[in-house]
């Protein structure tokens, strides 16, 4: 059984954010990110997720939950289950209370283990250091990049198990391999790059070996429960503040060139992982909101990646532009060789992504025939109907020009597409914002539930789902508390000033909507629109805040309570004249009234 303790750790720890984007796209929205909820037919991003409270809400089919919730529904697994799974994705040691379990070991201090054992041999390899100082970088690189040397597979293994990590646990996070001759080093006699994902957690590594003979140059960390190279960035960790500034990411092909990059002031550059980017890189590019410049090398491998990545990123509607490296050199021998300002001016230029790939996809084309002319349209109709047809028109004379055809003759969009503007939260909900405001701090100090009871009603509440449910002091498995942190720009109220301040308006707000009063309606209607109109030249009146405090309580619980015409008639007079006259609003109101 696993102790309840350590749930509640990993509920802290885990971002639900990553988590979710294991299984659907994931896409910024303000301030929380939304997805498309799988739980139903959706066809528009209803689920919304609110990644500082570590909870998701569907505003279509009202599903909803934590992280656990959202595992336990999508993969059909009991809740055990679900906490095991987001452990192992969150890298998080679970504790169990049952002896099975006691001396199960964390496996997350292996690859800084490995990572520390890794550096110290870099610096007692004069052959790896002499490599990279002649590519270019010094002491201060190898260490912000935390580079190393795996030496023989022999002192990987005795190091494993000097530290008491088993062959089991090695395997689970790609330290080791093994054959059918037994276990032996993932890297051995390689230069090593350190991995990290953009949480800063090491997962990885990658090595470059310094035999030139050796048809594997460079090789990654076996796919493993931390690391998979389909959905990671090399240098993410350090690229993503700038990223997050500059709205632009730039990726380039290999550890050296991503490194080479921020040597030359591009704090923004990361690199994929010795594959072409791919489906699972895109909700991590999305949660950037950022613009991506693609920057491979000119050759066979680096074009064909570029149109793959170019085709993916423009479907997936992402910004970007891609730029090739002339000369038979790579971003890693400009920085060596002090031609930085070269790379500014190559970054400059480019190709945007849409009509990288059109080029690309024509260039490949035989256009000697007009058959073949329809042919090659028709190959690049296969991508533009898949676009949004406002940007597949822009790419018309674009394709006229390289088929060599009369532009009355091209038709790239389908044009069946409605531009669709969502908004799941109806609009009559959002336009009391003090409202919300109250009904926020009222579930967040639940003590003054009871005072809240004596002041006001639901029933003057636009939303009164929430309203109920915060009164039933439900939490956040209630779908109607989870829409309440949904919406933006909603402050904070601080004190009980402010909250006594929001009920004056909402309930002035409830009779100011209806439609006839009758006449104790109508009082109660000009008491609260009296107290609005004065609120703070009543506080002026009083020295001290409590009793200014207590006597508007007093003030709000009597026009609340009391039913009688008569009675509101002379409350409202009587505090009419004490406004004027710069007494104490509840001063011998009960003589007068009761």
């Amino acid at each position: 059984m696993i102790e309840q303790a350590s749930i509640e750790q990993l509920l802290q720890k885990t971002d639900i954010v990553d988590i979710i984007a294991h299984y659907v796209e994931v896409k910024k929205q303000g301030s929380n990110y939304v997805c498309v909820c799988p739980f139903h037919d959706d066809k528009n991003p209803s689920m919304h997720i609110n990644s500082i409270k570590g909870f998701y809400h569907c505003f279509a089919c009202k599903a909803g939950g934590n992280v656990f919730k959202f595992v336990m529904d999508y993969e059909k697994l009991n809740f055990v289950e679900a906490v095991e799974k987001v452990a192992s994705w969150s890298n998080f040691s679970l504790t169990y209370t049952s002896q099975k379990q006691d001396n199960k070991k964390s496996i997350i201090h292996i690859l800084p283990t490995l990572n520390a054992f890794y550096k110290q041999n870099l610096a007692k390899n004069k052959e790896a250091l002499a490599y990279l100082y002649k590519r270019g970088l010094n002491d201060e690189d190898i260490r912000t990049f935390e580079l190393g040397f795996a030496p023989s597979s022999n002192e990987t293994l005795r190091l494993l198990q000097n530290e008491q990590i088993t062959q089991e646990e090695a395997l689970e996070v790609g330290a080791i391999k093994q054959n059918e001759n037994g276990a032996y080093a993932s890297f051995i006699n390689r230069i090593t790059f350190s991995i990290y994902d953009h949480k800063n957690l090491l997962i990885g590594f990658g090595g470059r070996t310094l035999d030139e003979t050796n048809m594997a140059k460079y090789v990654n960390s076996p796919q493993s429960k931390l690391f998979d190279k389909s959905r990671v960035f090399y240098a993410l960790n350090l690229a993503k503040d700038a990223i997050y500034k500059q709205k632009e990411m730039i990726i380039c092909e290999g550890y050296m060139d991503a490194i080479a990059f921020h040597k030359a002031g591009f704090k923004n550059a990361v690199a994929v992982l010795g594959t072409a980017l791919g489906e699972h890189h895109i909700p991590l590019i999305k949660r950037f909101e950022a613009r991506v410049i693609l920057c491979f090398d000119n050759d066979n491998a680096g074009l064909n990646a570029a149109v793959r990545s170019a085709h993916l990123l423009s479907l997936a509607k992402i910004d970007g532009k891609v730029v090739l490296i002339e000369g038979g050199k790579d971003p890693a021998e400009l920085v060596a060789s002090h031609q930085e300002k070269l790379l500014f001016n190559i970054l400059e230029k480019g190709i945007e992504l849409g009509e990288f790939y059109i080029r690309s996809l024509i260039a490949s084309c035989d256009l000697n025939s007009a058959l073949s002319k329809q042919k090659a349209l028709e190959e690049v109709q296969k991508y533009t109907f898949n676009l949004e047809p406002l940007i597949a028109n822009s790419y018309t004379t674009l394709v006229a020009n390289l088929l060599g055809v009369n532009i009355n003759d091209i038709k790239l969009s389908k044009n069946t597409r409605k531009i669709s503007f969502i908004n799941p939260i109806k609009q009559s909900k959002i336009n009391n914002i003090s409202e919300l405001e109250l009904l926020k701090f009222l579930y967040e100090n639940n003590e003054t539930i009871g005072l809240f009871k004596l002041l006001s009603t639901k029933e003057y509440f636009l939303h009164q789902d929430i309203t109920k449910a915060i009164l039933e002091q439900k939490n956040f498995e209630d779908p109607s508390i989870r829409e309440l942190y949904e919406f933006e720009n909603i402050k904070n109220l601080s004190n009980l000033e402010e909250f006594l301040y929001a009920i004056c308006k909402i309930n002035l707000a409830y009779f100011n909507k209806l439609k006839s009063l009758n006449l104790k309606q109508a009082f109660k209607k000009q008491i609260y629109n009296l107290l609005n109109q004065n609120l703070e030249k009543i506080k002026k009146s009083y020295q001290n805040d409590e009793v200014f405090l207590n006597h508007l309580i007093e003030v709000l619980k009597s026009v609340h309570f009391l039913d009688d015409e008569e009675s509101l008639e002379l409350f409202l007079n009587r505090l009419q004249k004490n406004i004027k006259d710069k007494k104490a609003i509840h001063y011998n109101f009960e003589e007068e009234v009761f």
